[in-house]
């Protein structure tokens, strides 16, 4: 009976701090909205183990850091998470993304970037980015901010278990919004399209969706659901891959 306790308890810690880290990162909710010169950022970071019928350990690390100088703004993110039931990884995965902005005018920005990625759990070895293009405000008021962009991609993916390695060229293109619903009601949603521009064939759909609560003024409520659909996934993982969770957030 003890066993199946434990089983269970190891079964329900890895549900809910599992990340499904699709394959397509989406930065726009790391962004700062400070417009002012100088720094600001944060840094995450949690070991945990533990030990049952089988030892559970767990690591994450996450930087989130941003300077801005006038017309020029410069962003540098850090994930990694690492979960390890027994011999089993349930998730194993980090990336590195480094962009930079420059504010043209009121409407348009023009951004540049890359991104070093790994996954194993999705057949995912390693994978590099390079990028630029335009990116447009289309609204920005209170309650409301909507942008858009289409950038020039360059990939490198290294497939596990894959015969040859893959060089691309691709649109990412996405459109990104927070909405302020009611008083104590956020919506945020983004959603990408990736076209491989050599194969109409190949493409991938991505949305982070997420809806938050103000419980009151030190309780929230969120929920967040993640989607990608890609046609050309590496053998064995399926095209459609998703996740949804929710989760309270005390503030003191």
């Amino acid at each position: 009976m003890l066993r199946l306790i434990s089983k269970f308890l190891i079964g329900f810690f890895l549900i809910f701090l599992i990340p499904a880290k699709a394959q397509v990162i989406n930065i726009e909710n790391k962004r700062f909205l400070n417009d002012t010169n100088g720094w600001v950022g944060n840094i995450d970071f949690n070991f945990n183990v533990y030990n049952n019928t089988q030892q559970v350990l767990q690591f994450s690390n996450a930087i989130r850091i941003q300077y801005q100088k006038n017309r020029s703004r410069f962003i540098f993110l850090n994930d990694l998470n690492f979960i390890k039931a027994g011999h089993t990884d349930f998730a194993n995965s980090g990336y590195q993304h480094f962009r930079y902005n420059y504010k043209v005018n009121k409407w348009l920005t023009m951004e540049a970037f890359t991104q070093t990625q790994y996954n194993p759990v999705l057949k995912l070895d390693f994978r590099y980015l390079l990028g630029a293009g335009p990116r447009l405000k289309l609204l920005k008021k209170e309650n409301a901010r909507i942008y858009m962009a289409a950038l020039y991609m360059y990939e490198y993916d290294d497939i596990m278990y894959g015969e040859v390695n893959l060089y691309e060229h691709r649109i990412s293109s996405y459109v990104t919004g927070s909405f302020t619903i009611l008083k104590n009601l956020d919506f945020t949603t983004t959603t990408f399209y990736q076209p491989n521009i050599e194969d109409k064939t190949d493409f991938r759909i991505a949305n982070e969706s997420s809806l938050e609560i103000h419980i009151n003024k030190h309780l929230n409520f969120k929920s967040t659901f993640n989607m990608l659909y890609d046609t050309k996934q590496p053998l064995g993982i399926p095209d459609l891959v998703y996740s949804f969770k929710n989760g309270l957030s005390i503030k003191f």
